[in-house]
C-alpha cells in the first residue's frame, strides 16, 4: 500500500471565503482527476482500481510535532500501487498564493520531516495559484564549506497556464484553475467577477452535456464559493441562472452537498418566498369567494380582502360558472 499525504497552507482570501478549505474540499471529492491533472507521471503509479482511503489524523503528528501545535496536515490517502510494492508515497501540496522568501525552506523542511520519519520516497509538489510572474520559488540550496544540498519540487503555477487550453481540457481541474486564474483577475471589480462566474456556471457546468453528475455537483460548489459576491450580485446570478437550473441541472437541486452554496441558496430562498406570496393570494381568494356566497357585494369584497374590483369580479364569474344547472 502506498499513502498520499496532502499539506495546505490556510489563507483566507475575499469576504467569508475559506480558499484553502475549498481547494481541500474538491481534491478529497475529485483526488484522481486532481492526480491526473496536477501530476500525471505520479498518477500513472497508483492503482485506482483498488481504492482510496482518506485518514484524517493517522500522520499528522508527523508535522504538529515540529511545529508547536499548529494545524499542518490536512488530508492522508492511502492508494496501492501498481506495481505492488508495499511502501509509502507522500504527496506534499502546498496551496501557495503569494510570494513568501522563505517557501523553498519550507518546503524542505517538511520533505526532510517526512523522510527522517518513515524513509520512503516523497512526492512534493507547490500548487502556486497567484499571477504575479515574480512568484516563482528557487530550489533550496545550502552550502556550508563543504556541506552541500540542493532540494528541487514539483510546481504548478497559474500565472504560466493557457486559459484557452484549459477550456478545452475535460479533466475538472483545468475549470477549477480557471476559477482561481478569475479569482485574481477580479479582484479589485466585483461586476466583472459577475460574468465570469456567470459563464463559469452556465457553460461549463449547467449546460455542458459531457459533463459528470459528480464533477457538475463539486465545481459548481467550488466556484460558487471561491467567487464571492456581494448578495445583490447573488441575487441577480440566480435570478440568471434559474432557468438554467431548473432545465439543465435539476438534479442539483435534490443535492445535500450544494444546496447551500450561495446561488442555490438564493435560489431557494426566492422559491420559498414565491411559494408563500402565492399561498396568501390563495387564501385571499378563498376568502373573497366565500364572503360573496354570502351576499357581500364586489366593493366591500375587494375592501375587505384587499384585492382589485377586476380580481373579485373574476372571482365572482368563477363562482356563477360553477354553480350547478337549475
Amino acid at each position: 500500500m502506498g499513502e498520499v499525504l496532502v499539506l495546505e497552507k490556510r489563507v483566507i482570501y475575499s469576504p467569508g471565503t475559506d480558499y484553502d478549505a475549498l481547494w481541500k474540499k474538491i481534491i478529497s471529492e475529485l483526488f484522481e482527476e486532481f492526480i491526473l491533472f496536477f501530476a500525471p507521471d505520479l498518477y500513472e503509479a497508483i492503482d485506482f482500481g483498488k481504492g482510496i482511503v482518506f485518514l484524517e489524523q493517522e500522520l499528522h503528528k508527523v508535522i504538529i510535532e515540529h511545529n508547536k501545535g499548529k494545524k499542518i496536515a490536512d488530508k492522508i490517502v492511502k492508494v496501492s500501487l501498481k506495481n505492488g510494492e508495499e511502501k509509502y508515497v507522500f504527496i506534499h501540496i502546498e496551496i501557495q498564493g503569494k510570494k513568501d522568501p522563505d517557501f523553498s525552506r519550507r518546503m524542505f523542511t517538511y520533505f526532510y520531516r517526512l523522510f527522517d520519519r518513515f524513509q520512503e520516497n516523497i512526492y512534493s509538489i507547490a500548487i502556486l495559484t497567484d499571477l504575479s510572474k515574480s512568484n516563482s520559488p528557487q530550489p533550496f540550496q545550502y552550502s556550508f564549506y563543504g556541506t552541500e544540498l540542493m532540494y528541487r519540487f514539483n510546481t504548478y503555477k497559474f500565472n504560466e497556464e493557457d486559459i484557452p487550453s484549459l477550456k478545452k481540457s475535460t479533466n475538472p481541474f483545468a475549470i477549477a484553475v480557471l476559477a482561481g486564474i478569475y479569482l485574481h483577475q477580479t479582484e479589485k471589480n466585483y461586476h466583472k467577477r459577475y460574468e465570469v462566474k456567470k459563464k463559469l456556471l452556465k457553460d461549463f457546468i449547467l449546460t455542458n452535456p459531457n459533463l459528470k453528475s459528480i464533477y457538475a455537483e463539486a465545481l459548481f460548489y467550488f466556484i460558487d464559493y471561491l467567487l464571492y459576491l456581494p448578495h445583490e450580485l447573488t441575487k441577480q446570478l440566480t435570478k440568471d441562472l434559474s432557468i438554467n437550473i431548473e432545465k439543465e441541472a435539476k438534479h442539483m437541486l435534490y443535492s445535500e452537498k450544494i444546496k447551500e452554496a450561495p446561488t442555490l441558496a438564493e435560489y431557494f430562498k426566492t422559491v420559498r418566498e414565491e411559494g408563500f406570496e402565492k399561498g396568501k393570494m390563495e387564501e385571499k381568494r378563498n376568502l373573497a369567494a366565500e364572503l360573496l356566497r354570502e351576499g357581500f357585494s364586489v366593493e366591500k369584497v375587494a375592501k375587505m380582502v384587499k384585492l382589485s374590483l377586476d380580481e373579485v369580479k373574476e372571482i365572482e364569474a368563477s363562482i356563477h360558472l360553477n354553480q350547478p344547472k337549475s
